[in-house]
C-alpha cells in the first residue's frame, strides 16, 4: 500500500460507482420533480382541501422549513455514519412523506406530510453535494455538473406530467414519487462515503480561521445571491410575459424552456471546465445573464433570453463548490454551511421581486433579475483575492 493510500485523504475520499453515479442523478431528478410540483397545484389544492389560495400557499412555505431543519439531521449523519445509510434514510423519509401526503384528506395532516417530505429533501440535497464535493478531483466538476442537471430535468418533467395526467389526480403522483423514492434506495450500494468524523484535515481546515472564515463568509454571500437570481427568475418570469400579452401556456413553456437550458448547460460543465477553469466560468457566466436579463425588458426577446439565462447561469453552482474545494480543500463542514445559508436566497429573491413589484409593476422584474446578477458578479469577484489553504 503506498502512503499516499494510507493518508487520512484517501480514507475519507468517497468513491462512487458508475451504478452509483446514475442513482444519485436519479434522486436529483426526484428532488427537482417534486419541488417544482407544488405551483402547478396550488389552486388544486384549494379545491381540493377547501382552504383559500392564500392557504393552500402555505405548502410552499412549509416544504422549505421542512428542508431547511433537514439539513441539520442530514448533516449529523454524515458525520457519524455512513453516506450511504444517509442517502438511504432520508429517501425512506421522502417516501413516507409523498405517501402519505397521497393517502390523507385532512389539510393539517397534508402540511405535516409536506413537512416530512421537505426534511426529506433538505437532507438530501445537502448530502448529495457534500458527497460529491468529497470524490476525487480528477472528474470532480463531471459529476457535480452532471448530477445537479438531474435538478433541471426533474424540474421540467413533473409539470408536463401534472398536465398529462391531471391535477385533480395528483394524489397518484405523489403515491408513484414514494415507489420511485424506495426503489431509489436499492441502488445506494455504490457509494462508498466514510463517516466525516473520520476527516483528519477537517480539523485543521477549521483552526485556520483566519484565513478560512473571510473565504467561507464570501461564498455564503455568493450563494445566497446566486439562488436569490435562479429562484426569482424561475418563479416571475412567466408571470411578466402573461402581463405582456402573452398567454399562460406560453410562460409555462418558457419557464420550461429555462429548466432545460439549466440541464444542458450542466450537462456540459465537465467538457466546459476541461477548457475554462471554474473561476472564468462562473464570472463569465454571471456577466452574460446582466446581458440575457437587461434583453429581457422586452417581452418578445425575453422569450429567447429567458431560456437562455437557464444556459448561462448553469455553471454557477456546481463550478463555485469546486472553486471553494480548491481555496479550502477538505472543508465538508464548510460546504454544508454554504448549502444551508444558501436557502435563505430562496426567500430574499422572490420576496424582493415581489416588494418591487408593487411598488413599480411587472417591467420592474427584469431589472430586478439583472441587479441579483450584478451583487452576485460582484462577490464572486471579490473571492479573486484569495489564495488556496495550504495544510500540512
Amino acid at each position: 500500500m503506498s502512503s499516499e493510500s494510507a493518508s487520512p485523504v484517501a480514507t475519507t475520499q468517497v468513491e462512487l460507482t458508475t451504478l452509483a453515479l446514475g442513482n444519485l442523478t436519479g434522486v436529483f431528478i426526484l428532488v427537482g420533480a417534486t419541488s417544482s410540483l407544488f405551483g402547478p397545484l396550488l389552486v388544486t389544492f384549494s379545491h381540493h382541501f377547501h382552504v383559500s389560495l392564500a392557504a393552500a400557499g402555505e405548502v410552499l412555505s412549509i416544504y422549505f422549513v421542512g428542508a431547511l431543519i433537514g439539513v441539520l439531521p442530514g448533516w449529523w449523519g454524515l458525520k457519524h455514519t455512513t453516506g450511504r445509510r444517509v442517502l438511504s434514510t432520508s429517501l425512506v423519509i421522502v417516501a413516507a412523506g409523498t405517501l402519505a401526503s397521497g393517502l390523507v384528506h385532512s389539510w393539517n395532516l397534508y402540511l405535516a406530510s409536506i413537512f416530512l417530505l421537505g426534511l426529506g429533501f433538505g437532507s438530501l440535497d445537502m448530502s448529495l453535494n457534500v458527497l460529491l464535493s468529497r470524490t476525487a478531483a480528477e472528474g470532480r466538476a463531471h459529476r457535480l455538473s452532471f448530477v445537479n442537471a438531474g435538478y433541471g430535468l426533474g424540474a421540467v418533467i413533473c409539470p408536463l406530467v401534472v398536465v398529462v395526467v391531471h391535477p385533480q389526480n395528483f394524489p397518484g403522483i405523489f403515491i408513484t414519487i414514494a415507489v420511485i423514492a424506495l426503489l431509489l434506495t436499492s441502488f445506494n450500494g455504490g457509494v462508498h462515503a466514510p463517516p466525516l468524523k473520520a476527516e483528519v484535515l477537517q480539523s485543521q481546515i477549521t483552526a485556520a480561521k483566519a484565513q478560512r472564515w473571510p473565504i467561507l463568509l464570501s461564498f455564503i454571500g455568493a450563494y445566497v445571491f446566486y439562488v436569490a437570481l435562479e429562484t426569482s427568475a424561475s418563479g416571475w418570469m412567466s408571470s411578466q410575459l402573461q402581463r405582456g400579452g402573452f398567454s399562460t401556456s406560453t410562460g409555462s413553456l418558457v419557464t420550461a424552456a429555462f429548466w432545460v437550458g439549466m440541464t444542458i448547460g450542466r450537462s456540459v460543465g465537465g467538457p466546459l471546465h476541461r477548457i475554462f477553469s471554474e473561476r472564468k466560468l462562473i464570472l463569465g457566466g454571471l456577466s452574460l445573464a446582466i446581458v440575457a436579463d437587461l434583453v429581457g425588458t422586452s417581452n418578445h426577446a425575453a422569450l429567447v433570453s429567458y431560456p437562455l439565462l437557464g444556459l448561462i447561469l448553469a455553471s454557477v453552482f456546481p463550478m463555485g463548490l469546486m472553486w471553494y474545494s480548491r481555496l479550502v480543500p477538505f472543508d465538508s463542514d464548510g460546504i454544508t454551511i454554504i448549502l444551508f445559508a444558501m436557502m435563505a436566497g430562496g426567500v430574499i429573491g422572490p420576496g424582493g421581486v415581489s416588494l418591487l413589484v408593487s411598488h413599480f409593476g411587472v417591467h420592474v422584474i427584469p431589472l430586478a433579475f439583472a441587479g441579483l446578477a450584478v451583487v452576485d458578479l460582484a462577490i464572486f469577484a471579490s473571492i479573486i483575492r484569495f489564495s488556496p489553504i495550504e495544510l500540512p
